[in-house]
């Protein structure tokens, strides 16, 4: 399988078939299934086809606590 197979739709038949697999989804039985899985999947790619690059969440600051618990205690 191609690792970068792209599907040549207008952007008319994308709607159409991102519309289809919403309401698939929707009316599904069992939304936890596998293959409600790959659809989102799916649609997931359709709606979004290229995520953005180098968009990652801000850096944390981890700082070392002020007090150990046992400091903590003896002040109480």
């Amino acid at each position: 399988m191609a690792a970068e197979h792209i599907l040549p739709l207008a952007d008319d038949e994308k709607t159409a078939l991102a519309a289809l697999l919403k309401r698939t989804i929707d009316a599904d039985r069992y939304p936890l299934s596998p293959r409600i899985g790959q659809l989102r999947g799916i649609l997931a790619k359709l709606e979004d086809p290229k995520p953005a690059a180098g968009t990652s969440p801000p850096r944390r600051n981890y700082a070392p606590p002020q007090q150990t618990a046992a400091q903590r205690r003896a002040r109480s």
